[in-house]
């Protein structure tokens, strides 16, 4: 089986991605689900979720803007029968 994380920080690093990718999209699509209609919405959800976005985006953008060390310039070898 190919390995796809060198270490145990890579394979955290994506797995908060794709929680933080998730999570942003389920509060997107919260709010469609209010379009056409009046909704109350308490104070201190709306905190955590702003939170939320905030964190989200802050380190989506930071872990684009570093380079990445995880991908290595070996071409991959391709196989010839002779």
């Amino acid at each position: 089986m190919k390995t796809i994380h060198e270490n145990w920080n890579n394979l955290l690093h994506d797995c908060l991605q794709i929680a933080l990718l998730r999570g942003t999209i389920g509060i997107a699509l919260k709010f469609i689900t209010f379009f056409d209609q009046w909704a109350y919405f308490p104070t201190f959800p709306n905190i955590l979720d702003s939170a939320f976005l905030i964190t989200a985006v802050t380190y989506l953008f930071w872990n684009t803007r570093k380079p990445n060390k995880r991908i290595k310039n070996n071409p991959t070898k391709i196989a010839t029968h002779e």
